[in-house]
């Protein structure tokens, strides 16, 4: 390196250090070569004799600017703009925005208050998801299109970006410069600036220490006052009110804008006006039916969100869904290819033997690979012009958004000519060429869907979204089964009181009942804002919980998947609290409630209220408007939406009159129905009996019925040795179960004592010969009646063994064989 050259280079380090500076720049690099002799020789012969001139001409252009980036000299005079602020105007006229559908007297009131002579800030409150920052894009595309007034014509839109503003602001007043340079550059700027803040509450306290420190509003409010900055925020109507309206001074140099959420029919345009953006990125064709199912089922089902956010979203996801499975292989192609993997692997492994039996067998493998590759090549073939066809269009789509962003913009700028080749020509050809290749597509996928499908005829893949899409969609969110009804479901939901009666015995009109209300609601037909509501009444031991539980596996395949509340629980006032949650300023607020939490993750379950009347009456009063509208707000002023839930609830009230020998068969006879009735009357308030759909009196279980309980426990008990590996299976003789059905006869406690009879009299038993090898597994444990006893018979004499043995290790062994959480209780109440 040259002497000169190093002088240079240390002068202009030692000024970066006087200047503060982080890097050296250009302009520490000329000051520094204008102070060498040849230089200032160089100069002088420019006719600029004295070198102090070039320092303050470089003084002056470099301002009380400082160099805190690599690239800070090469930037434009609206360095922080370009930093910290995002051109929404560019992006409109760039193509970038999507359309905006609607929402013409909110953008024409922002427009009003921008032309305002001060105060001219909007301000767009509204829920989210509802289109505040589609409002502003709206603008943008006026602004783009000239379609606003003159002194908006020529103005420019920047959104901030209040997270790059904070990033990196390591010391204290950094932030503040940075939001200083900002402000200033807009006042400098010769054009008109908008300034966007979205979140605009987050202004509020940002860039401040909390230690007296300025936070980003105080240094935007001596601006907004007189008009010198134009700004538009948008928030949230509950963060306008935690945050904004606490600064009463900020509060009012913005003027509102409220932004209503759009409804059903409105939400279907704005979709109709982007199906193309949509169509073009995921290359598939959007149903207009699609469109309105997405609608109707988000504002029926996506009730926690707004309108036309969760619509876009269900259209979004469900072309997504589509593409991958066009662009993910066929299953039938995906298993022949496995089948000719494993063919390749057998005939590698086989060409190493030299056996006779090995020959045969790699020729027939060979075979089997050439006859695996003969299907699969049409497959494939077949596979991929379909793919291909679907490629091109959406191709030509993209071609044809390139060509009309192409022509806006050269009419923008003036260029009439190529704007009317573009228009005339390009466009017009770009457009037949996509109609061609659709009818194209169409035909070939006609034909394909005549074929028989015994060749494997019909289309491989699909590239439409339709309703069934979008209801599979919804399903997936929420749990709730708003999918077509396929054949299979329908079978059983018309065999329903059959599946039900097998595991619920002797409670027709209750399984009655409980399906008449579900195949209601799957079939559409019952009220879409009230749930259906069962109050369960009847002796302990009947079955109440059990028809639930039964339900549950019913719908669900599984009976643990209900809400359970057991409201011996919520005996007290204040436990109203556990179940919607606490009211502010109590321990817990954030926390949230058993029921709402419950009900927002499931909106499809089966809420079990066991044992109401056990409850406080304050809890009860909650229910009445989740069983006569379907809706609940927790503790947090929350509405959460119960529409698709199952209400049911158990109760014990009037037993004692159930209890009595008066009725015949275990039916309820007239005068007991209308004192059990009275009972509940009496204890519960009208409205809350008023708002149940159907209230149910369980009959009592008669020597019939609980004789064949007995077949069904000792199914369940057959079925959990199974599970617990246990190869024995149970031979009860008609004598034995008639003996346990009549010493397990209880009309006061129904089929508890069943339950624990069987496990005294057979499980017990049965345990210890399993451990003693007196029942092995593969055997059949047989159970009689000898000398008048019930008594499992061994199948292996055990000459060690004794009574007294075996009564003692009863308890051990019971732990031993069955599972440590079998359900004793099975007609658990």
């Amino acid at each position: 390196m040259a002497p000169s050259f190093n002088n240079v280079l240390r002068k202009a380090m030692e000024l970066q250090k006087v200047q503060k500076d982080s890097y050296i720049a250009v302009d520490h690099l000329i000051t520094a070569l204008s102070e060498d002799a040849s230089i200032q020789a160089s100069l002088k012969e420019a006719n600029i004799p004295k070198p102090k001139m070039v320092q303050e001409a470089v003084q002056t252009i470099r301002g009380t600017k400082r160099v805190d980036s690599k690239t800070a000299d090469t930037e434009s005079e609206s360095e922080n703009l370009a930093k910290f602020t995002i051109d929404m105007t560019g992006m409109a006229r760039e193509g970038k925005i999507d359309p905006v559908i609607g929402r013409e007297e909110e953008i024409r009131r922002v427009i009003r208050i921008l032309s305002r002579r001060t105060k001219n800030n909007p301000v767009l409150i509204g829920e989210p998801g509802v289109g505040k920052t589609t409002v502003v894009e709206g603008l943008a595309q006026r602004i783009v299109n000239a379609d606003v007034p003159d002194n908006l014509a020529a103005c420019k839109l920047l959104s901030l970006d209040v997270g790059a503003l904070v990033a990196g602001s390591k010391y204290r007043g950094e932030f503040e410069e940075r939001m200083k340079g900002v402000l200033k550059e807009i006042e400098a700027s010769k054009e008109m600036i908008v300034l966007f803040v979205d979140e605009i509450h987050l202004l509020m306290g940002a860039g401040s220490s909390g230690e007296g420190g300025m936070d980003a509003a105080n240094l935007l409010k001596p601006m907004l006052a007189r008009g010198q900055l134009h700004c538009i925020g948008a928030t949230t109507l509950a963060e306008y009110r935690k945050y904004i309206e606490k600064d009463a001074a900020f509060e009012r140099r913005f003027q509102q804008v409220i932004v209503k959420e759009p409804s059903v029919p409105e939400t279907v345009s704005i979709l109709r006006g982007l199906k193309e953006k949509y169509e073009v990125h995921h290359g598939v064709s959007i149903a207009d039916s699609a469109i309105v199912a997405a609608a109707n089922l988000a504002a029926r089902y996506l009730t926690s969100r707004r309108l036309p956010d969760s619509a876009v979203d269900l259209i979004d996801e469900a072309a997504a869904a589509v593409r991958v499975a066009r662009e993910s292989q066929p299953e039938i192609i995906d298993s022949l290819e496995r089948k000719l993997r494993q063919l390749k692997i057998e005939i590698h492994a086989l060409s190493r033997e030299k056996d006779d039996a090995s020959k045969a067998r790699l020729a027939q493998a060979k075979q089997d690979a050439e006859n695996v590759e003969e299907e699969l090549r049409p497959l494939r073939e077949k596979y991929e012009s379909e793919r291909q066809r679907g490629k091109a269009i959406q191709e030509a789509r993209l071609k044809l958004e390139n060509l009309r962003v192409k022509a806006e913009d050269a009419s923008r700028m003036g260029d009439h000519a190529r704007a009317a080749d573009l228009q005339y020509y390009a466009i017009p050809e770009q457009e037949a060429a996509i109609r061609q290749l659709e009818k194209e597509k169409a035909a070939a996928d006609a034909a394909l869907n005549t074929q028989n499908t015994a060749d494997g005829g019909g289309a491989m893949i699909t590239d439409i979204v339709g309703p069934d899409q979008i209801n599979e969609i919804v399903s997936r969110w929420t749990g709730i089964p708003v999918t077509r009804l396929k054949t299979t479901e329908k079978e059983k939901l018309i065999n329903m009181e059959r599946a039900l009666g097998k595991i619920v015995v002797g409670q027709k009109e209750a399984v009655q009942s409980v399906s008449n209300a579900i195949r209601l609601q799957r079939s559409g037909l019952s009220n879409p804002n009230q749930p259906p509501s069962f109050l369960f009444c009847g002796p302990s031991g009947t079955g109440k919980t059990l028809l639930t539980k039964a339900l549950a596996e019913f719908l669900f395949d599984d009976p643990k998947a209900m809400i359970r509340f057991d409201m011996s629980e919520y005996q007290e006032r204040h436990s109203l609290s556990r179940m919607i949650g606490a009211p502010p300023g109590y321990v817990g607020h954030d926390s949230g409630g058993q029921l709402t939490e419950s009900l927002r993750r499931k909106p499809f379950s089966i809420l079990l209220f066991d044992e109401v009347e056990k409850a406080a009456k304050e809890v009860l009063t909650v229910l009445l408007q989740l069983m006569d509208d379907g809706r609940i707000t927790d503790g947090q002023g929350r509405v959460v939406d119960a529409r698709n839930c199952i209400v049911v609830m158990t109760s014990n009230l009037g037993a004692e009159y159930l209890a009595r020998p008066n009725a015949k068969d275990g039916k309820i006879d007239p005068t007991t129905r209308e004192l059990v009735t009275n009972a509940l009357r009496n204890y519960f308030l009208p409205e809350f009996l008023n708002r149940i759909s159907s209230t149910v009196i369980f009959n009592r279980l008669t020597r019939r019925e609980i004789r064949k309980i007995v077949d069904l426990r000792i199914s369940e008990i057959q079925k959990r040795l199974a599970d617990n590996n246990r190869n024995v299976k149970i031979e009860i003789s008609d004598e034995a179960k008639d003996k346990l059905g009549n010493a397990g006869y209880s009309p006061a406690y129904g089929a508890r004592p069943l339950a624990r009879l069987i496990e005294k009299e057979v499980l017990n038993k049965l345990a210890i010969l399993i451990l003693r090898n007196n029942v092995r597994d593969g055997e059949i444990a047989r159970v009689e009646v000898v000398d008048g006893k019930i008594t499992v018979l061994p199948n292996h004499t055990d000459s060690d063994g004794d009574e007294d043995m075996m009564v003692d290790d009863e308890q051990e062994a019971l732990e031993e064989i069955l599972s440590e959480d079998m359900d004793e209780d099975i007609y658990n109440d």
